[in-house]
């Protein structure tokens, strides 16, 4: 009993130690562009800590977000509408996206232990740049998956430009095939063409069946006549 009373003790003064930011306390990044706040708040955050960082903007406005409460974010509710933030955790070392976090920015927000660089409310067409940019640069193929994710629920002609050529450059099968399910999210005036298109055209089988799969989930005259043409042939 002894031995646990003591661990516990450690493991609430370790917790009691951590440093505590509020948005009050978020680092304002200034520039004429996402782009430019985004790598002066990379250069000055790589200056600044030792360690892991937080690099944040609210995205623009949309309904049904996933929001997360992990990595040491902790929200606490309030009676403001809905709005959103994406938070990227990056590397002091390289400057590289470690993961990307939803966080609902309509509650009080504790982030633990790690400074926030915020890089303002940019535009739904600087938004979906960045995670453009995001997707095709990463190391990583969680943080790629999850910026093709977020970008395929941007409202912006550059994000569905982006997606298309993602299937269709992007080395990697798997961020292809991510792409295929964000256009599949997309609304269906934009989103049947290009996965009629990857299914009839793409050289890869699995990224075919995906944008198959995906055509299945909608209730459209169009995707009749493609699955009528398919089962002709």
């Amino acid at each position: 009993m002894k031995i646990a009373a003591v661990i516990g003790l450690m493991v609430l003064s370790a917790y009691a130690a951590q440093t505590v930011y509020t948005t009050a306390d978020f680092v304002n990044i200034d520039g004429d562009s996402l782009k430019a706040r985004y790598d002066s708040a990379v250069a000055r955050a790589r200056r600044d800590n030792s360690d892991t960082f937080w690099v944040a903007y609210e995205m623009p406005s949309r309904s049904n977000i996933r929001i997360s409460s992990v990595d040491g974010i902790e929200v606490f509710q309030t009676d403001k509408p809905q709005r959103a933030g994406l938070f990227m955790m990056l590397r002091r070392s390289d400057g590289a996206i470690e993961r990307l976090r939803i966080v609902d920015l309509t509650y009080d927000i504790r982030v633990h232990d790690r400074k926030v660089y915020w890089i303002g409310k940019p535009s739904t067409d600087d938004s979906a740049a960045l995670l453009l940019s995001i997707a095709r640069t990463s190391n990583s193929a969680q943080v790629k998956k999850d910026a093709v994710f977020w970008l395929g629920q941007e409202i912006s002609r550059l994000a569905a430009a982006g997606l298309q050529d993602l299937v269709t450059n992007d080395p990697e099968v798997e961020v292809q095939k991510q792409a295929v399910f964000a256009i599949s999210q997309r609304s269906n005036d934009e989103s049947i063409t290009s996965l009629i298109r990857v299914a009839r055209e793409h050289p890869n089988a699995s990224v075919r069946q995906q944008a198959i799969f995906w055509l299945g989930q909608k209730r459209d005259p169009r995707v009749l006549d493609f699955f009528e043409q398919v089962l002709k042939k």
